[in-house]
């Protein structure tokens, strides 16, 4: 469980802001080439025009409602207001939630034949959650809970996505009537990429809207990787 893994490092390693924004730069890089090169063209190759689009959108503004819940922490930040050994039930409720849903195109996972599509997704949502983790894990230390209770929230989040894959299994196996579920199911999650990739990429710019060399490296590597994992 990578996740679970980077969420624990807080424990034994002191990651700067500066480091955390270089691991979003380079997730959120990776996953706008992913949606662009890959998984976009994969989805109107499918499902016919404009439905396609419209299932994109959906998964757009399903982030901007989530973030009223998560505040924003799937960008590796959130500001909250909160009594110390405490932490909000709707910040849980939102990042619990989009990590559910990344999980539901990952539903091929459990046939006998995974083709390159599921790989490269796995690793995205990944990498995208590896920084969310520490981001997470942080806000937990910061509120001051116990170690114990930041172990549980942990385990918690890296048991979303493979949940919601399980559960995308589940649909596709018992609403087979339902055209291209599979395909809506990756239309979304791609809508949810576009929203947080050119947010955190956005995030990350300085002041006159000009990048650090080593934020633009990320961001170039991540689009690399996508670009070698599409092809």
């Amino acid at each position: 469980m990578p996740v679970f893994a980077a969420g624990i490092t807080v424990f034994f390693i002191k990651l700067t802001e500066s480091h955390l924004k270089l691991l979003l730069a380079f997730s959120a890089a990776y996953l706008l080439a992913l949606s662009f090169l890959h998984l976009l063209p994969e989805i109107f190759s499918t499902i016919p025009s404009p439905r396609a689009g419209l299932w994109v959108l959906a998964g757009f503004f399903i982030q901007v409602l989530l973030e009223f819940f998560s505040s924003g922490i799937e960008h590796g930040h959130a500001h909250i207001h909160a009594e110390k050994n405490k932490i909000p039930l709707a910040l849980l409720f939102g990042l619990f939630l989009h990590s559910f849903i990344e999980g539901l195109p990952l539903a091929d996972i459990f046939n006998a034949s995974q083709n390159k599509r599921i790989i490269s997704f796995l690793m995205g949502i990944t990498l995208h959650n590896i920084p969310i983790s520490l981001a997470f894990s942080g806000l937990l230390i910061h509120q001051q809970l116990s170690k114990n209770k930041v172990i549980m929230y942990l385990v918690v989040l890296a048991l979303m996505a493979p949940l919601g894959a399980l559960i995308g299994y589940l649909m596709q196996s018992t609403l087979a009537n339902i055209e291209h579920l599979s395909s809506i199911f990756t239309a979304i999650v791609v809508g949810i990429f576009l929203h947080i990739a050119t947010t955190i990429i956005f995030e990350s710019s300085e002041k006159n809207h000009r990048y650090h060399i080593t934020k633009l490296l990320s961001i170039l590597l991540g689009v690399a990787l996508g670009y070698l994992l599409s092809k």
